[in-house]
């Protein structure tokens, strides 16, 4: 399974939840292992790799309208 996978697992695994980046770091774990290299610290960046690997996959998921972004660091499954 790949991350996007995962996380859009995550979503609808629990789609009245809220959630926030960090709480989507720990849930994705139950069905995607971070590699090496993702857990290592970004260079530019003091956080892993994977984290924004995540954030990335949010605004892609977001700008294809599968969650909603309620505010800051809140995203929900889409309620369509």
């Amino acid at each position: 399974m790949s991350l996007h996978e995962a996380l859009v697992r995550c979503f609808e695994d629990e789609p009245y939840r809220i959630f926030g980046i960090q709480d989507l770091c720990e849930v994705v774990q139950r069905y995607y292992e971070f590699s090496e290299f993702q857990k290592e610290l970004d260079r530019k960046h003091p956080q892993p790799r994977y984290e924004h690997e995540i954030r990335s996959l949010i605004a892609r998921l977001t700008k294809e309208r599968h969650i909603d972004r309620l505010g800051h660091n809140q995203y929900r499954l889409a309620q369509n």
